[in-house]
């Protein structure tokens, strides 16, 4: 199977990152505190991560790629668990599954090989 390319995945890491933001408002659960939260606190995690991986769309580049992808999916399996763990699975769930799972499978399918730095 190939793997995601770097770059693609660093796509892939903004965007969701701007959908776990916008996500409460379109779907109407700001209201639910610990669930919008969630994903609030999950996208400024996202982005302070890729702005620091050694990636094509990092800018700091301190991180490895690997660690990065490490850290989506231990950040997808909170997600996916969020709702029981902070009590509000019986009000609102599926978006915090769907979004956390598909954090899981980016950090298992995308490709671990940090940038090579110059020089």
């Amino acid at each position: 199977m190939k793997k995601i390319p770097r770059k693609t995945h660093g796509i892939i890491d903004y965007l969701w990152a701007a959908m776990m933001i916008v996500a409460p408002f379109f779907l109407g659960f700001t209201t639910i505190i610990p669930a919008a939260a969630c994903f609030f606190i999950a996208a400024l995690s996202a982005i302070l991560l890729s702005l620091f991986t050694n990636y094509e769309l990092g800018v700091w580049k301190r991180l490895p790629m690997a660690f990065h992808l490490d850290m989506d999916i231990v950040l997808g399996f909170i997600l996916v668990i969020s709702p029981w763990l902070f009590g509000f699975y019986n009000q609102f769930f599926l978006p915090h599954i769907i979004m956390g799972a598909f954090s899981i499978v980016a950090g298992l399918t995308s490709n671990r090989n940090s940038m090579i730095k110059d020089g």
